[in-house]
């Protein structure tokens, strides 16, 4: 089970206002991703180093005892394809899950 601290589980940057999900061109999406991880800030300097501008948000879990990081990146669609080869080329043993749409009215819980 993973677990959660509350100060280090969760980095959220506020995602920018956009038109309706059915009517925006390049919506956004989050990409899931499993990676090793012995240092959380690490991970998060590399994410921010790495994808710049393009990373709208994410979410970040950690498992210590297995050394893996959960992470759930937000971004545009049209950004997936070079996300995935930046991230590809940084984090080599990154596995990538399905990508699905953000719904801007969800409800989302921080922790």
């Amino acid at each position: 089970m993973l677990q959660k601290c509350p100060g280090i589980s969760l980095h959220r940057i506020a995602a920018l206002p956009c038109p309706d999900v059915g009517t925006d061109p390049n919506p956004l999406v989050e990409l899931p991703l499993v990676t090793s991880c012995a240092n959380a800030q690490s991970l998060r300097t590399t994410l921010h180093a790495v994808l710049g501008s393009q990373l709208r948000g994410y979410g970040l879990a950690l498992d210590p005892v297995r050394q893996l990081a959960t992470v759930t990146l937000h971004l545009h669609l049209g950004d997936v394809e070079q996300t995935m080869r930046c991230l590809m080329a940084a984090l080599p043993t990154a596995q990538f899950g399905c990508i699905a749409k953000i719904a801007m009215n969800e409800v989302r819980r921080c922790h």
